[in-house]
């Protein structure tokens, strides 16, 4: 909830900024007319396009990373299973003693992985089963590796160390994707420009007599709307848009090969 607190009352900020930002552009536009009735504002519109059309574009592009971004994070999960899945059956063409000290730890494994996301919150936990998985990686790996050696089979050797190397890549990629983010600029120049907006908006809407308060509160909450939901997308395991029941597949993965 914490992060959903923070990403709620900096959007609720930026929503306030804007509707500050229309207030100060209305003012300066009744000040302009009242002082230069007959001035006219050249090249404003062109001004006003290219910022409206700079924010568009940041807001759209930042929008469409961020989901793809959603998406593939939750195809990496599906891709993790299936390299757990497809290595633990690879075990079979080992020997026996192998086997017998493999599987139990490809469970462990496995419940590890699903502890690192399941405790995310609590980042020294899940940092605590990440460490776990680590370990169990290389514990994994020191005995294929030693135990395709016996035979020195080459299809043997290729399809299960293949397979267990997928497993650690597919673990590397998941972390590497959840570090993965927009450059913090990337927010300041979107929260720069949608106040900039706001304030020619407001200085459009100075020649009204009042203040069309309605289009007002649209535009802000459109833009702060559209921004909560870009955050919250870049963060599946902490907001509102969750990608844990992705890791179902974990789950059933570690009930198969129990």
């Amino acid at each position: 909830m914490e992060f959903v607190a923070v990403a709620l009352i900096s959007t609720i900020l930026l929503s306030l900024g804007m509707a500050g930002s229309i207030e100060a552009g209305y003012r300066v536009g009744k000040h302009r007319l009242k002082k230069y009735p007959e001035s006219k504002s050249e090249g404003a519109g062109a001004v006003e396009s290219s910022v409206f059309a700079i924010l568009g574009l940041i807001l759209a592009f930042t929008f469409t990373g961020t989901l793809s971004r959603y998406e593939h994070r939750v195809k990496l999960v599906l891709q993790e299973a299936n390299a757990i899945g497809t290595a633990y059956l690879r075990l079979d063409l080992l020997p026996k003693d192998a086997q017998d000290k493999l599987r139990p730890l490809y469970r462990e494994y496995v419940q590890s992985r699903i502890n690192v996301f399941e405790y995310y919150k609590d980042r020294e936990l899940s940092n605590t089963h990440f460490r776990q998985s680590l370990k169990l990686q290389g514990q994994i790996w020191e005995i294929a590796n030693a135990s395709v050696l016996v035979d020195k089979n080459p299809g043997i050797i290729t399809l299960v160390l293949s397979s267990t190397n997928d497993v650690i890549d597919i673990a590397n990629e998941r972390l590497q994707a959840t570090r993965t983010h927009p450059p913090i600029i990337v927010y300041i120049l979107l929260f720069t420009l949608a106040l900039a907006s706001a304030f020619l908006i407001g200085q459009d809407m100075s020649v009204n007599e009042k203040r069309p308060l309605l289009y007002m509160v649209i535009f802000c909450l459109t833009i702060s709307g559209i921004t909560y939901i870009i955050i919250d997308l870049e963060n599946p395991r902490l907001g509102v848009v969750r990608i844990d029941t992705g890791d179902k597949v974990l789950v059933e993965t570690l009930k198969s090969i129990q």
